[in-house]
């Protein structure tokens, strides 16, 4: 059986302080969907960082 991962992406901006900071969440991530979305995100958002729990 795979293992899945939820992620939550966080920022600082002021446009996220409604939500506490919390940008966006995944869940049901593969292992490679999750290290895709790292990657990507630590490039283009680099402001934002990313918590990463198994499921």
């Amino acid at each position: 059986m795979d293992q899945f991962f939820t992620v939550e992406a966080f920022s600082n901006a002021p446009e996220h302080r409604p939500s506490r900071g919390c940008v966006y969440v995944v869940t049901d991530m593969t292992g490679e969907q999750k290290d895709a979305l790292v990657a990507r995100e630590s490039t283009e958002n680099p402001d934002r960082w990313l918590k990463v729990t198994a499921q």
